[in-house]
């Protein structure tokens, strides 16, 4: 593969990559809100934790817990989107890879989204529990030890950039280096 041909395809794709997620992410924040809702009442007896689009802002959620006063139930707010912005660097890196296939990047894609959902769910799953864990002042010191809030701060933190932006590239040398290495030979 040849890299200029390679580096002008990602910034090509770009943009309409970014178009289709900027019309996309309405939907895919309620998706992603509804699922790690969901995710966390695994882990919660009863289910206690609500995730609400912000009153305002639809890019925001409201994350209230049921088990708190009603004006104190809105405990933190997250920006979904800052979440998954990084499926535009992965469709770019996708779509832009030359000598393969349009229908089989497609193809490639739609399954590294699938594994990117999940990751997703898993990320916003972490910022709710850093917020509990670390951010409600006395109640997170009462209802979290140590070890519970060295780990969501941790997970959140390392999960939130670091792999959050590796994930495309990690996901695209997965699918493709072995099939360029073997054009190679």
């Amino acid at each position: 593969m040849e890299a200029s041909k390679f580096a002008r395809n990602v910034v090509l794709w770009l943009l309409p990559v970014a178009l289709v997620w900027i019309l996309l992410t309405q939907f895919y924040n309620r998706f992603l809100t509804i699922s790690a809702e969901n995710l966390l009442h695994l882990t919660e007896t009863p289910d206690i934790t609500q995730l609400h689009p912000h009153a305002k802002d639809r890019h925001y959620i409201t994350v209230s817990r049921g088990d708190f006063p009603p004006a104190r139930s809105k405990v933190y707010s997250i920006r979904v989107t800052d979440i998954h912005y990084h499926l535009i660097l992965l469709g770019a890196l996708f779509l832009a890879t030359p000598g393969v296939p349009l229908r089989k990047r497609f193809s490639n894609l739609g399954w590294a989204i699938l594994i990117t959902i999940f990751f997703d769910m898993i990320l916003l799953f972490f910022w709710v529990k850093f917020a509990y864990a670390t951010q409600l002042g006395s109640w997170s010191v009462a209802n979290y030890g140590a070890f519970w809030r060295n780990f969501f701060g941790l997970g959140k933190h390392l999960l939130d950039l670091p792999f959050k932006l590796a994930l495309p590239l990690a996901l695209w040398a997965t699918f493709y280096f072995p099939r360029l290495a073997a054009s190679r030979r």
